[in-house]
């Protein structure tokens, strides 16, 4: 059977020990960048006791609280603190000389445990490397039994390679109670994580009270009506339920409170000068029209912004004042993305605003907002943080940090003038794109980031010099939750991608190892299974890779568990655990198949069925080129893509497309024999919510005897719409040697869409030459 094998090399070795029939591995992710392993074990029971060392503060003793929390509940044992007596516990020293404050060695040998660190917060990590190394029983919320609470022998020395590890979280789409909230800083802290980046307001609800606006809450936390289905569905279906809901300050310091003792900074987001709708329907007379507004029950990105009058400032010190004095943060995070500049361009107010302080244009307005805000929050002992947008208009104070989420781009020209900055390329961290490319999958936003592209993105940029890459502070994922309306949902759109996160920020690029991750993640989600987390199982889905052999297509099925076996089927029916086994890749033949499949193990299914649907035709397997190269974060999976057989699902933007921004392209299929045609097909979509627009025109020519083109036919844009976004030609049959099809980029995307005024973003699918 043809699946993935994991060959372990060193790496596997470290995860692993055999001696005298005793299996010993380290399942720990964030990986330890140093790990040796040992011989035998050492076994928690009720002698156990927490030893601090000489010079040990006791409030050491509190960084293992979560570990002795689940020792006492799941396994009934009392780790009590002393300073006596050193067999059969953990003992606590401290060293000065140690990298990093959150640095920590662990010898775990069979009759102690001895954790080193210079502060408290690398004693909290040691105790989750412990957690996770013990039976994922331990998570249990009552008392186990004929569970052996061991730990394997090894010697450990860890340190991240990132001061900043966050993830996000937007509760403005979709509100996240307090409690929800708790349990997610629960498990940052699980994996090492140490800052959590809280999207407090936007135009879909505003969730921070403040206390000298209280209409902020009282009529921006609430919204009349919600969006069904996708963005793009028209027309458009509304749930008229009213919802909402906010955290008074009161919650907001118990969660700090929370975080502070799992050691996770939590760095709040107040929007602006954009995604202000939920404050101008409370407070109208800070927008450049004067509303009236209503919160939003829409996604996207709207028009009315703060304006730039003086009493707008005053309105907004005054929030970021309270802000300033709740959170314990350096760092306060102000938006700054996604601004619509045309309230600005017709306001006078605005505009005597630019005339005064000597702007050119309203880009440069904006970086004044910026600006000015953060002048006034470093009165307040704050830094602030923005999306990638604050660096438009130049001239961006010295001390500000730019997170990146547009691409790398934005990081890179910000390292390069010195900033301080976090990627987050939505590309590859944003845990609202699809995971998996099954049908199954639930509505999600668009894109494709599996699991392997959050672990396999480098925060560091290639193209930097040494000094510029100090300014990489780190890497963070983000979760927009338009589409997450409830917490099962969210946490199926997290975890375990979350892991990869993690790990990502941790481990130095060149300890980084997917095969040996995807040996431990399952130890994880087993620690998982017992907490009740709704985790995806995209990690165990089966793949297909599609090959041309000898002018027949092949078809190689493959899944991430070595142990698992592939059953399918090719007449359209579900596989069952009685279809027939995958062995080696199969020959699928000339007319429209669908392949159903599902990964076993033990009799049980792992993961949702695989079905995919190819269209063999005359382009598979053929030479092509491209006039224009698509862009690096879509694609796909090169030329292959336009003629690997597969049809891309919609809206689900993944490996099966071509993405080119601003652009055309002339495609060239260049076949090996003459070929008889009478229909082409190009496939493309229409995603306006993501700046994906169908092209102007398609048009097709033809080449009989390899040199000279003809055109035979063009396609408009609104022949495209009429037939699901494909460019379709029906001709009188010609035999052909070439075929060259012309794509037009739709262009500047229009005013009042989303993106208004930017290029337009072109995904090209399969060609089908039949």
């Amino acid at each position: 059977m043809k699946i993935r094998k994991h060959f372990f090399t060193l790496i596997f070795l470290l995860s692993t020990l055999i001696v005298f029939g005793q299996k010993n591995e380290y399942n720990v992710i964030p990986q330890p960048v140093q790990l040796k392993p040992d011989a035998g074990q050492f076994t928690f029971n009720n002698q156990t006791s927490l030893f601090l060392d000489k010079g040990v503060n006791k409030e050491v003793s509190n960084a293992f609280f979560i570990l002795a929390e689940h020792l006492k509940t799941a396994g009934g044992i009392d780790l009590q603190t002393t300073t006596t007596g050193k067999a059969n516990g953990i003992v606590c020293k401290i060293n000065n000389q140690l990298p990093k404050s959150e640095s920590y060695k662990l010898q775990i040998e069979k009759d102690k445990i001895i954790v080193e660190a210079r502060e408290p917060i690398g004693f909290f990590y040691a105790a989750q490397t412990l957690r996770q190394l013990l039976p994922s029983e331990i998570e249990s919320q009552t008392k186990q039994a004929n569970v052996k609470w061991t730990v394997p022998c090894c010697q450990i020395e860890d340190t991240p390679q990132y001061a900043y590890r966050g993830m996000h979280l937007d509760v403005c789409r979709n509100f996240s109670p307090k409690e929800e909230v708790m349990l997610y800083i629960d498990q940052l802290a699980f994996l090492k994580l140490n800052t959590f980046h809280w999207h407090l307001t936007d135009d879909q609800g505003w969730r921070i009270e403040i206390k000298k606006y209280p209409r902020l809450t009282e009529v921006g936390g609430f919204r009349n009506r919600t969006v069904i289905g996708h963005y793009n569905d028209k027309p458009r279906r509304w749930d008229d339920t009213r919802v909402g809901g906010f955290y008074t300050q009161e919650e907001i310091k118990e969660v700090i409170a929370y975080a502070q003792k799992r050691f996770i900074n939590i760095i709040p987001e107040i929007e602006l000068p954009g995604h202000a709708v939920a404050a101008l329907t409370a407070y109208p007379q800070f927008s450049c029209s004067g509303g009236p507004f209503q919160v939003e029950g829409l996604w996207g990105i709207f028009n009315d912004v703060y304006c730039t009058r003086e009493e707008t400032f005053g309105f907004l010190e005054d929030i970021l004042d309270e802000v300033a004095d709740l959170f314990p943060s350096e760092y306060i995070h102000i938006g700054g993305d996604e601004c619509p500049k045309l309230r600005w361009e017709r306001c006078n107010a605005c505009q005597e605003r630019m005339k005064a302080e000597g702007l050119k244009n309203e880009h440069e307005l904006q970086s004044y907002f910026v600006n000015r805000i953060g002048k006034f929050l470093s009165t307040k002992g704050k830094k602030f943080i923005g999306w990638d947008e604050i660096l438009e208009g130049g001239n961006l104070a010295h001390d500000a940090i730019v997170m990146s989420w547009r691409g790398t781009e934005g990081g890179i020209a910000a390292a390069r003038l010195g900033h301080d900055v976090i990627m987050t390329p939505s590309a590859a961290v944003y845990l609202d794109y699809y995971q998996s490319q099954l049908p199954s999958e639930p509505l999600a936003i668009g894109g494709y980031v599996p699991i392997q592209t959050v672990y396999n993105f480098n925060p560091t940029p290639a193209e930097l010099t040494p000094a510029e890459a100090k300014h990489i502070w780190g890497v963070q994922a983000n979760v927009w939750t338009e589409y997450m309306p409830n917490a099962n949902q969210r946490q199926y759109m997290i975890f375990p991608r979350i892991a990869a996160l993690a790990e990502n920020a941790w481990l130095p690029a060149e300890k980084k190892n997917y095969t040996d991750f995807e040996h431990r993640l399952p130890s994880l989600l087993k620690h998982y299974n017992v907490m009740g987390i709704n985790y995806s199982k995209a990690f165990y889905n089966i793949t297909g890779a599609p090959s041309i052999q000898k002018g027949k297509l092949e078809l190689a099925l493959q899944t991430a568990d070595p142990k698992a076996k592939i059953h399918y089927t090719t007449d359209g029916s579900p596989a069952n655990t009685q279809s027939p086994l995958y062995t080696t890749p199969g020959v699928l033949g000339k007319t429209p198949v669908t392949l159903n499949a599902i990964p076993v193990e033990n009799g049980g299914i792992l993961s949702a069925p695989y079905s995919q649907s190819f269209i063999v035709n005359k382009a598979a397997g053929q030479k092509v080129t491209l006039s224009t190269e698509p862009t690096e974060k879509y694609k796909g999976k090169g030329v292959l893509t336009l003629t690997d057989c597969i049809l891309a699902r919609y809206p689900l933007m993944g490996s099966e497309w071509l993405g080119f921004l601003g652009k055309d392209v002339d495609v060239l299929i260049e076949f090996e024999q003459p070929v008889s045609v009478h229909k082409l097909t190009t496939g493309s979509a229409e995603h306006p919510g993501q700046w994906i627009y169908a092209p102007k025109e398609v048009e097709y020519f033809i080449s009989e005897n390899g040199t000279a083109f003809q055109s035979i036919g063009k396609l408009e844009r609104e022949d495209m719409l009429k037939n699901d976004s494909k460019a379709i030609l029906e001709i009188p049959a010609v035999e052909i040697k070439k075929l060259k099809v012309a794509v037009k980029n739709y262009g500047i995307i229009p005013e009042g869409e989303q993106g208004a005024g930017n290029g337009s973003w072109l995904f090209l699918d399969e060609i089908v030459v039949e």
